[in-house]
């Protein structure tokens, strides 16, 4: 009995130590844990439109104006357009992937085409250039990454300059019409902005 009575058992204060630092770990282990899983669902896009400018102003997009058979060669060529600037943030922790751009809710390209190749209404990303074209028809697209901007544009042509309109017009847009526009992304969210065409 004498071996026994001298064992002693471990302290009360270090089993406290112990259970305390045990506990602290594994309570740090599960917020990792948790951590990762939360972040893999809570990723979300959200794209602002920050600001939104009209112009009505010229260009050579669509179409032989001056009757010499050579379409959009020159100035002689242009015709009245509204030009549309929209100055889009990502301010989502994912990027986000424009990939249709609508007018009063109808997409961009069931507008129809002019010559049977340019839309009456055309999307460019960050300017007015044949390479910024952005054909959503043919699923192109345009990403902005969390944090960033970016600029889409669209131009309307005025149908009413045109020498030979069609018999049914897409649209009868005029100035001081006040139109909506919307931007579809890949996640199924729709940003809008109205504006007033100048």
């Amino acid at each position: 009995m004498e071996v026994f009575r001298s064992r002693r058992g471990v302290s009360p204060v270090i089993a406290t130590v112990i259970l305390v630092a045990t506990a602290i770990t594994i309570a740090v282990a599960v917020a990792y844990w948790m951590g990762g899983i939360t972040s893999q669902y809570t990723r979300f896009e959200k794209v602002e439109i920050l600001s939104a400018y009209c112009e009505l102003t010229e260009w050579a997009l669509w179409g032989d104006k001056d009757g010499d058979e050579i379409p959009q060669e020159s100035d002689d060529d242009a015709y009245p357009c509204w030009v549309i600037e929209l100055d889009l943030r990502n301010t989502g922790t994912t990027e986000a992937t424009i990939v249709g751009a609508f007018v009063n809710a109808k997409a961009i390209g069931d507008f129809g085409y002019i010559n049977g190749t340019y839309y009456y209404i055309q999307a460019y990303e960050e300017s007015i250039d044949a390479a910024n074209l952005l054909d959503f028809e043919a699923d192109e697209k345009m990403t902005i990454e969390p944090g960033s901007s970016r600029k889409i544009i669209l131009v309307m042509l005025d149908v009413s300059a045109l020498a030979n309109p069609p018999s049914e017009l897409p649209y009868t847009f005029t100035s001081g019409t006040t139109i909506e526009v919307a931007l579809h992304s890949g996640a199924g969210n729709n940003y809008m902005k109205m504006v007033t065409l100048t």
